[in-house]
C-alpha cells in the first residue's frame, strides 16, 4: 500500500508525478477535495431568470443549480429519490411543471422539494417531506460558487483577499460574451499549471517576447489563492523581454504598443484597439509617453462605457491581474474584460474538462447581446488562436512525457513557479492532512 507521505509536496517544491497519473489520487481528491472545497459552477446571468437552470458535474458528481419564482438561487444534487436517474443536463429553463425525472416522472420545485409521486398511493411508507439534500450556494463577482460540503466554512472567509484585489474590475457587472468548454488529454492540475505561471513564455510562446518583458513579472500569494503581474508598484513600460538583448536605443515603442494590443486581442475591444493607431498617428499629449497616452485614452474610452474606473492606476490600463482561484480556475483579468479557465476532472486522470469563459463590459449604447455556448468533445476541433493552442499541445506533451521511466516528478521553480506550488501544498492541506 502507498505511504501517503510519498505524494506530499516536499519543502523544495519537488511534486511527485503520481499526483497527475494514478487513479488513487484521483479518488483522494474526489473524496477530500471536490467534496469539501467551494468551486465554481456558473456565472449569475446564467441562471438570472425564475426556472433557469445549470448542471454543474464535477467527477462523478452532479449539482443542480436553479432559481426559483422568488428569484433565489438553489443548489442541490442532481438525483431523482426514486431510482437515482441525473434529473437534468447541461442548462435550460424549467417550465411551469418544475423538474420531472425522465425515468418515473417524479417532479420537483426548483428548491428541489418532491411535489409529486406518480401513484404515491402505492408508497404507504413514503415521507411527506421529500427533498433532494441541498448543496450550499453562494455568489461573488457575478460567480455562483457551490459547496458540497455543508459544514464549510462562508465563501467570503473561503476566498480571503481576493475579492479586494478585484474589487477596481468589478467582475459583478461584467457579461458573458462566450462559455467553452472541450475535453484535453492531461490532468487537470496540468491545466491549471499551464496559465498560473509566465516561466513558460520563453519557451512556449517565444512570438510574444518582442512585446513582452517576462523576466519582470512578480508573484503573489493570497491565502489560497494567488496572483502574477506587474505587482509592488512596479511601472509598467514599453520593452521586449530582456532575454532578446535589444539594446534600448533599438526599441520601437510603436511597434511593441501595437504588437501587445494585437497579440491580447480577446482582451481589447475594437475601438481600444484602433486607439494604439490614433496615438501612433498623432503622438503623445505634452508631458507623456506613448504608453502613457494610450493609458489615458483606454482609461477615458472605458469611463465613457460606464466602467467606474477610480481605482484603477494608469498602469493598471496596460497590466493585466492574472488570478488563480483555488482549486481550479485561472485566468487574466484585464480592465473591461477577462478569461477565465477552469479545470475539472476528466473520466480518468489524464483527462481535463476544460471551460473558457469571455467577459466583457457591456456597451450602454448596443442591445444586449445572449452569450454563445459552445461545446467540443476534442480540443481540435476548433482553432483556438496561436497562443492557447501551444498551450494545449504542450499539455498533451506534458502528460504523455510524465509516464516516462526516467520522470519522477516536477521541479519546480522556487520563484516563478510558486503558484503551482502553493496550489500543491493547497490540495495537500485536503488529502494529505493526518
Amino acid at each position: 500500500m502507498t505511504d501517503l507521505g510519498d505524494w506530499r509536496t516536499r519543502d523544495d517544491g519537488f511534486v511527485p508525478k503520481e499526483r497527475y497519473l494514478e487513479p488513487a489520487f484521483a479518488r483522494l481528491e474526489a473524496e477530500r477535495l471536490w467534496a469539501r472545497v467551494w468551486q465554481i459552477a456558473c456565472r449569475e446571468e446564467e441562471v438570472e431568470a425564475p426556472g433557469d437552470f445549470v448542471e454543474y458535474p464535477i467527477g462523478d458528481q452532479s449539482v443542480l443549480v436553479t432559481r426559483d419564482h422568488d428569484g433565489r438561487l438553489h443548489a442541490f444534487h442532481n438525483v431523482c429519490l426514486h431510482r437515482g436517474a441525473r434529473l437534468a443536463r447541461e442548462c435550460g429553463r424549467l417550465d411551469e411543471v418544475g423538474l420531472r425525472c425522465p425515468f418515473h416522472g417524479w417532479r420537483y420545485a426548483p428548491d428541489g422539494r418532491c411535489v409529486e409521486v406518480v401513484d404515491r398511493e402505492d408508497f404507504p411508507e413514503l415521507p411527506t417531506d421529500l427533498r433532494i439534500p441541498p448543496v450550499r450556494v453562494d455568489c461573488w463577482g457575478g460567480f455562483v460558487f457551490v459547496n458540497l460540503d455543508p459544514d464549510a466554512e462562508p465563501l467570503l472567509e473561503f476566498l480571503g483577499p481576493v475579492p479586494a484585489v478585484l474589487a477596481p474590475y468589478h467582475l459583478d457587472k461584467m457579461r458573458l460574451r462566450s462559455v467553452i468548454s472541450t475535453v484535453l488529454p492531461t490532468n487537470w492540475k496540468a491545466a491549471v499549471d499551464a496559465f498560473n505561471e509566465a516561466y513558460h513564455v520563453q519557451g512556449g510562446h517565444p512570438q510574444v517576447l518582442p512585446y513582452v518583458d517576462d523576466v519582470a513579472i512578480a508573484y503573489e500569494l493570497l491565502g489560497r489563492h494567488a496572483h502574477y503581474g506587474r505587482l509592488h508598484g512596479a511601472r509598467r513600460t514599453l520593452t521586449p523581454s530582456p532575454r532578446l538583448g535589444i539594446p534600448p536605443e533599438a526599441v520601437d515603442e510603436a511597434a511593441i504598443l501595437t504588437a501587445m494590443v494585437a497579440g491580447l486581442g480577446g482582451a481589447f475591444l475594437n475601438e481600444e484597439r484602433d486607439l494604439v493607431a490614433e496615438v501612433i498617428a498623432s503622438g503623445p499629449s505634452a508631458g507623456r509617453t506613448l504608453l502613457e497616452e494610450f493609458q489615458h485614452r483606454r482609461r477615458s474610452l472605458l469611463a465613457r462605457r460606464g466602467l467606474d474606473v477610480s481605482a484603477l492606476t494608469p498602469d493598471q490600463m496596460t497590466s493585466v491581474e492574472d488570478l488563480f482561484v483555488f482549486p481550479n480556475v485561472v485566468g487574466p483579468i484585464y480592465p473591461g474584460s477577462a478569461i477565465l479557465f477552469r479545470a475539472r476532472p476528466g473520466p480518468d486522470p489524464d483527462h481535463t474538462v476544460h471551460d473558457t469563459w469571455v467577459l466583457e463590459w457591456p456597451d450602454p449604447r448596443a442591445e444586449r447581446r445572449p452569450y454563445r455556448r459552445r461545446n467540443y468533445p476534442d480540443w481540435r476541433e476548433r482553432d483556438w488562436g496561436e497562443l492557447t493552442t501551444q498551450d494545449y499541445e504542450n499539455l498533451e506533451r506534458v502528460q504523455q512525457g510524465m509516464k516516462s521511466a526516467a520522470f519522477t516528478g516536477l521541479r519546480c521553480n522556487p520563484r516563478q513557479e510558486i503558484n503551482l506550488i502553493h496550489m500543491h501544498r493547497g490540495i495537500d492541506d485536503y488529502c494529505l492532512r493526518a
